[in-house]
Order: structure tokens, then sequence, then C-alpha cells
């Protein structure tokens, strides 16, 4: 259990960091370019409403609701989370109610993250190979954090049926988003099937 708040606290600081540098694509943009490219929406934001930020939450979370998840693949993370049984006995509705709240509890995990990141954080980026007519990469990256700490970086990233590049799992430095909350989350849903762990996901993003 310490194992498992290890990890998704090192993945909640990182992926804050990280997209600092990432942005939302226009048009289609190549998979690097997605994750490349710097939010001056977000950055500008955040550089002039920092500590306004900081007093209020709930205004961070909007503003990362509008910038950063339409570069990331929701859906599809909430299915590889909750298992490929479960996804595919779930009923649209129920699968929209995790999605929602798994949404908000994003949102909150990763703000504070986004809010330690100084700008003085620098990403390295290996040159990413893209398959003719593929529709799934893996961006790979080095994270250096203003303190110098290191970080690697893999970003899987789909445009199946869609119009963009977005990323639907992220591993950092080992630790592994997908595994990590399907882990976290499995004993609420064996126990409490999916209406119980959503139930759960709803009581702690209202705290």
């Amino acid at each position: 259990m310490k194992l498992m708040k290890y990890s998704i606290t090192k993945l909640s600081l990182v992926i804050g960091m990280l997209f600092m540098f990432s942005t939302q694509a226009q048009a289609m943009q190549s998979p690097q370019d997605v994750v490349k490219q710097t939010v001056d929406a977000m950055v500008a934001k955040l550089e002039a409403n920092r500590a306004a930020y900081e007093a209020n939450n709930q205004a961070l979370y909007d503003m990362l609701d509008e910038t950063l998840l339409p570069a990331l693949h929701v859906h599809r993370m909430a299915d590889f989370i909750l298992g490929k049984k479960t996804a595919n006995s779930a009923t649209d509705e129920q699968k929209n109610a995790f999605v929602k709240e798994f949404k908000i509890f994003l949102l909150q995990s990763y703000g504070t993250g986004l809010l330690n990141a100084t700008g003085k954080e620098k990403v390295i980026y290996e040159p990413t190979q893209l398959a003719t007519g593929g529709d799934k990469v893996k961006v790979k990256a080095k994270l250096i954090s203003a303190s110098g700490e290191e970080f690697s970086i893999i970003l899987s990233m789909s445009n199946r049926n869609d119009t963009r590049w977005r990323a639907y799992n992220l591993d950092v430095a080992g630790i592994d988003f997908i595994r990590t909350y399907r882990s976290s989350f499995a004993l609420s849903l064996k126990e409490k099937g999916i209406d119980g762990l959503i139930k759960d996901l709803r009581g702690k993003n209202a705290r």
C-alpha cells in the first residue's frame, strides 16, 4: 500500500511538470509535436494566475479541464483501468459515470503537481518512429526537474478513430499509469462492483 501511494504521488508530480510542455493540437499534428510544443495558453494562465489557483483550486481544475484533458484519451484510459471484462459488461450509463468521476479525480490529483512546476523544467525528446499509416506510437522523453532530478517518460498515444493524437497511457521512471490505477481501484471494484467504485470516487472527489 505504501508503494502504491508513492507511485501515485510520483506520477502526480511528474505529470504536472510534464504537461507544462504539452500542447493542444491544431489539426493533425504529429504525436511528438502534441507532446513537445508548449501549451502557451496554459502556461500563460498559470503564470498570470498562480496565486489565484493556489487560493481557489476549482479555478485551476477548470483551466486544466479546458487545456489539458483534450490531449488525453480519458475514455480509453478508463476502459484499460476497469479491465476488459468490466468495461465490456458495464452499461453506457455506468461507463460515462465512471469517466466523469475519473476526470475529476485526475484534475484534483494532478493540479497540485502542475502548481509545483517552476517553469524551469526541461524535456529532452528521443526521435519518434511512426510507421506509415500507423495509429499508435510511443513518444519517449526525459524530464529534468528544476532540482536536476531526471525522469524517463514514455507516452503511449493514438489517433485511432480520432481527429488528433491523444495520450492514453504514461510510464514515468517505470511507474505505469494504467497499471497503477488499475491496482489502486482493484479492491473496490472487486468488492463493490463498478457502481461501488463510482461511489467511492465521487466521495473522494467531494472532499
